[in-house]
């Protein structure tokens, strides 16, 4: 029965209340009756009266009999009323009580155990401070009653402190505990020992001072020797000794110390079985004792054993544990650690949806969210700089800017974050050139280093600044900008004094901004003090340096300053191409830094028409082969290919072939095109190959998989002398095993471009031409494998029109308006089709005619470059009276590049050449996604099967059964395969770009990595959906798109669309084709009738019913 503050205020019922209230009472605490209780507290409440309590003394002892017991029913019911009840009559009783009473202590610290109570129920600060208050009330006595009532006070001040951080509370704390030690230091309470061991522990976490360690140490020893293994408190104590090792080993080094702690923890947990509430912290702590194990010595095993003890340790943690987000960081922290130590992208994600569920279980308002969410930042900075999506920065700056809104000015962190956010802006701004975020990054900058008035950090903000500000005026050509970054620049360098590693580069930053201020306004003095800037930090460094890329370069440029304002002398331009030739040659150095040098020196070889430029163009490409080679998944090398080599391949050529070279420009354009298909073919197909090469080409292949990323990590972290020495040694380890790779039969042109006369192979089934479109040139090249190539320089057209044209069939692709057909459609297409022809394609079929004598009807393949790639060039045709267009003259299709057409025309493996292959016709009407319904796809496939029948045999899979999965495994198990469902190309993300299933998209990317079946031999694929040969736009050269990646899963031909097709008339030209297909040989499947018939289908068709937009978006890609 609950009460309230009426109840102290009842009229009495007689005077023995009081007397049977205390004999209840007795009854009570002698049985634990509880009715027995409740009858008391009756009595108690009938006492209260004027009439029958003569004095304050005896009201008072009234009150605190009735607020005992309301107490005690508070423990046993746990109705929060009756402690309310309690503290106000403690209160009243404390005000009646005279101040020299005996009882007054007493009276205090029943109060104060009260008010803890109800600050364990309410968390109301009030009630604790009231309750230290009444603690501190206290008498002096020397009675052991006393003690007890200091040591409450000391708990209650510790207990303060953890609440609200005041380490004064822990101070006094520690006073009192050490006061009651010292009253008998033999006969101290082991538990009084262990608090105290506990708040210099906590002290030291807050100021740092060694003797606070020390002391915690020595106290938690001196209370396990006076304790047995079996005492209840034996663990805690145990604890609070490993957390006192853990601290000093970190402080002081001593690696005794962290192998102690590692074994105090372990012995906690031996003390605390399953089911033991003190488990959980147990296996938390050991879990970070051995990740701090780890850190110093990068053991393996210490990896997964931490691993093993933050998962069971989350297992057993309750969801609304109040420690399961500090346990979801560490243990998302120690699994990025091993992302970092194995690579496995699993670790890495992982990581960051511990990351997230932590964010998710932390209130808005915690103090450690802005801890998780630094965290998390990190992490997606890992995710980027594995796999290169731009996304991954954008969420890394949200969770720093909400970290930061946490950490108010006074926060002693708050300037490593401005620091971190402001690199995480940088980054951005490199990846989409936002202003905003250079601005963002100078902002961060600047406010970090007001927080940073002196220390190791403010030399770096200087640099950072100064660097930032340098880009920037780069960008906007304020030159306020460059002023402060002068100053801030030198301001750096006074800082770092001579020694100083980072001293060399604060020079280089200095000579950037001077050599700018002096193309600015043409002071001699900005120059020369540039060059003494560079002359400084080329003197820091020893021969080999990998630094010494970012000083020859800074050299160039400052040259190039020179030279604009004094162009009759050409002894500084001749000098920076020198520089920018042993810059990007250097024997160090990141091949990503050596590779931007290579494009300025191509850039500035150009506009000056230097001598150097194809030499520019060779380096700049075997720097980015290199470079791509080490990124270690297809999302990051395809970022960097789309950033840095949108044209690489195909300025190189042009440069080649004005200096006609022809076979050195085919080399080039297949070093640097379709990178994404190279290297995917070159690390799934000959390190695998390798790696069946005997137990020496495992090895092999394992150590060059293994060395790969870190040295490119390595290049980044080079500036102290451990790190150079770091770098080198992993360097050398590298070109050992890449130079053992090529000694291994059959892998002597191991990361070497392929020559020319292993590629003019791919021709020998019928000539192939390569169409480059670069912005100095327009040119083609007819490779055929028994003649030399033909250059054909296409001087009708140059870069302007192509793009105009890709823009043009780009808006025909995207707009259904326009492609649905209609008068003014077909001549806006013809009119573009016949430039094509005028321009293109007629002046290549009259070399092929004329220098080849090429029969008509004969195949021919055409490899486009840039943005001739979104061109329909086997549709070209003149439109013009008596005048034949291409498919009348040759049959064509297309390969993204000269290595995938070889890579398709590879033997394969036939199982049984009597039994026709059977055909597999996925079909998904209605997919999930949002995806509008398919009407004709039963349709289809009805009329796919009626043509095919009863000789070609066909499996359907369609509706709910075409699944993700089911057709992946469909797809990479059949050799013949007819897919009808949605396409969607994903012009921001190409490698996103699917096909849509019943449950979800079946991306470009899950047909890339799934390992097709060995027993097959997959031959060939029809892609009836929209834009399965439609490329990335801002690559083009990469041609990643559905077929592209079809063809790399292994189908020697391939069918696809340039853009959308129209669900009403898709079913024509797929009957027209596979008509076509038997026509000749209708007991057998061909796979090289294929291209032969698409082009026949594309004739036959009614053109009535079937657009020309329709008729010509199919492609045929491969053999």
């Amino acid at each position: 029965m609950a009460n309230t503050e009426d109840d102290i205020h009842e009229p009495a019922r007689d005077h023995h209340d009081t007397a049977i209230g205390d004999e209840l009472y007795a009854l009570f605490e002698d049985q634990d009756d509880l009715q027995a209780l409740q009858l008391a507290i009756g009595h108690y409440n009938a006492a209260l009266t004027e009439d029958i309590l003569d004095s304050q003394c005896s009201r008072s002892d009234q009150l605190l009999k009735l607020g005992t017991a309301l107490s005690r029913r508070f423990d046993l019911i746990g109705d929060a009323a009756d402690l309310d009840v309690a503290i106000k009559c403690h209160s009243v009783a404390i005000d009646l009580q005279t101040p020299d009473s005996p009882d007054v202590p007493i009276i205090h610290a029943k109060h104060a155990q009260m008010l803890m109570k109800r600050f364990g129920l309410h968390m109301n600060q009030p009630d604790l401070d009231l309750a230290i208050e009444q603690y501190a009330c206290i008498s002096d006595q020397t009675d052991s009653t006393h003690e007890a009532w200091l040591v409450a006070l000391a708990d209650a001040l510790v207990t303060r402190f953890f609440h609200w951080g005041n380490v004064r509370d822990l101070s006094q704390a520690i006073r009192i505990y050490e006061s009651v030690v010292n009253f008998d230091v033999s006969n101290a309470p082991t538990s009084v020992l262990g608090n105290l061991s506990l708040a210099h522990f906590l002290r030291y976490q807050q100021e740092g001072d060694a003797p606070d360690l020390t002391s915690s140490i020595a106290y938690s020893t001196e209370a396990l020797d006076k304790i047995s293994s079996e005492d209840q408190n034996h663990s805690v104590l145990l604890n609070n000794l490993a957390n006192g090792l853990l601290f000093r080993f970190k402080k002081f080094g001593s690696t005794d110390d962290l192998e102690q702690a590692i074994k105090s923890y372990g012995s906690v947990i031996e003390l605390c079985p399953t089911g033991h509430k003190g488990r959980l912290r147990a296996l938390s702590n050991l879990a970070s004792a051995i990740m701090t194990r780890y850190e110093l010595q990068a053991s393996l095993a210490d990896l997964e054993i931490s691993l093993g003890y933050f998962h069971e340790a989350l297992e057993i943690c309750p969801r609304n544990n109040p420690d399961r987000s500090t346990l979801l960081d560490n243990l998302a922290t120690t699994l990025r650690k091993r992302f970092q130590h194995t690579g496995d992208i699993i670790d890495l994600e992982t990581a960051i949806e511990n990351h997230y569920e932590a964010l998710h279980v932390l209130p808005p308002s915690h103090p450690h969210r802005s801890d998780t969410l630094c965290s998390l930042g990190n992490a997606l900075q890992s995710r980027f700089a594995f796999q290169g999506d731009p996304d991954d920065l954008d969420a890394a700056v949200d969770r720093y800017s909400e970290a930061l809104r946490l950490r108010p000015p006074s926060h002693p962190e708050r300037a490593d974050l401005l620091n971190n956010l402001a690199n995480v802006a940088c980054k951005l701004f490199k990846e989409r050139r936002n202003p905003h975020k250079l601005d963002l990054c100078i902002e961060c900058y600047s406010e970090a280093l007001q927080f940073s008035p002196e220390g190791y950090r403010r030399p770096l903000l200087l640099h950072n600044l100064a660097s930032s500000l340098t880009t920037r005026f780069l960008f906007h050509k304020d030159a306020k900008d460059l002023d402060r970054a002068l100053e801030l620049g030198a301001s750096a360098l006074e800082l770092r004094e001579k020694g100083n590693e980072y001293r060399m580069s604060s020079h280089v930053v200095l000579a950037n901004a001077k050599g700018l201020k002096y193309e600015l306004e043409g002071d001699p003095a900005m120059l020369q003090a540039a060059f003494q800037h560079l002359d400084e930090a080329r003197g820091m460094c020893t021969p080999g340096h990998p630094s010494l890329v970012d000083i020859w370069e800074e050299y160039a440029r400052v040259h190039l300053h020179a030279y604009s304002k004094t162009p009759q002398s050409t002894d500084h331009v001749e000098e920076a191409f020198r520089y920018f030739r042993i810059a990007s040659t250097h024997i160090s150095g990141g091949s990503l830094p050596k590779f931007r040098v290579a494009l300025r020196w191509v850039k500035e070889a150009e506009i000056h028409k230097h001598s150097s430029a194809l030499d520019a163009h060779q380096i700049a490409l075997s720097m980015f082969d290199r470079h791509v080679t080490t990124k270690p998944s297809v999302e990051s090398r395809h970022r960097i290919v789309r950033e840095y080599a949108a044209s690489l391949a195909v300025d190189a050529a042009s440069c080649a072939l004005r200096r006609g070279l022809v076979t050195l420009a085919v080399e080039m354009l297949e070093h640097g095109r379709g990178l994404l298909w190279t290297y995917l073919a070159r690390f799934r197909t000959p390190l695998d190959d390798l790696q069946s090469a005997g137990e020496h080409g495992c090895q092999l292949a394992s150590e060059f998989r293994r060395l790969s990323p870190l040295l490119e990590d390595a290049a980044c972290g080079a500036m102290t002398e451990e790190g150079l020495q770091h770098y080198r040694c992993l360097l050398r380890e590298w070109d050992g095993v890449v130079d053992q790779i090529r000694l291994v039969d059959g892998f002597g042109d191991f990361l070497l471009a392929p020559t020319f006369s292993k590629l003019k192979e791919a021709a020998k089934n019928g000539p192939v031409i390569i169409t480059n479109a670069s912005q100095y040139s327009c040119d083609a090249v007819i490779i055929h494998h028994e003649h030399d190539p033909i250059h054909i320089p296409l001087t009708d057209i140059n870069t302007s029109d192509i793009i105009q044209l890709s823009s043009q069939f780009r808006d025909f692709a995207t707009n259904p308006s326009i492609r649905s057909g209609g008068r003014s459609t077909e001549r806006q297409l013809t009119g573009l089709l016949r430039h094509i022809w005028d321009a293109v394609v007629l002046p290549v079929v009259k070399r092929l005619e004329s220098s080849l004598q090429l029969p008509k009807g004969s195949r021919i393949w055409w490899c486009p470059t840039g943005r001739f790639n979104s061109i329909p060039l086997h549709a070209a045709a003149p439109y013009r009276k008596d005048e034949k267009g291409l498919p009348n003259h040759y049959i064509s299709s297309y390969t993204p590049t000269l290595s995938a057409l070889l890579r398709s025309q590879k033997p394969r493996h036939v199982l049984n050449d009597k039994t026709p292959p059977r055909v597999l016709a996925i079909g998904q009407a209605a997919p999930a996604g949002g995806f509008a319904k398919l009407g004709t796809v039963d349709e289809e496939l009805d009329s796919l099967q009626s043509i095919l029948a009863p000789v070609i045999p066909m499996t359907r899979m369609t509706g709910e059964s075409a699944t993700r999965s089911e057709s992946l495994r469909a797809i990479h198990s059949s050799p013949w395969v007819h897919l009808a469902c949605h396409g969607k190309q994903d012009v921001t993300r190409p490698l996103k770009s699917c096909f849509a299933m019943s449950d979800g998209p079946l991306t470009l990317l899950d047909i890339v990595h799934a390992p097709s079946d060995s027993g097959q031999c997959s031959e060939f694929a029809f892609l009836s959906a929209c834009h399965t040969a439609a490329g990335d736009r801002t690559a083009p050269d990469e041609v990643v798109h559905l077929a592209a990646a079809m063809q790399f899963a292994g189908f020697r031909g391939v069918v696809g669309t340039m853009w959308a097709v129209d669900d009403a008339v898709v079913v024509n030209m797929v009957s027209a084709f596979y008509e076509a297909l038997l026509e000749k040989s209708p007991d057998e499947l061909n796979s090289e009738h294929a291209a032969r018939a698409l082009n026949a289908a594309a004739k036959k068709v009614d053109k009535s019913v079937v657009p020309l937009g329709q008729r010509i978006v199919f492609i045929h890609i491969g053999t």
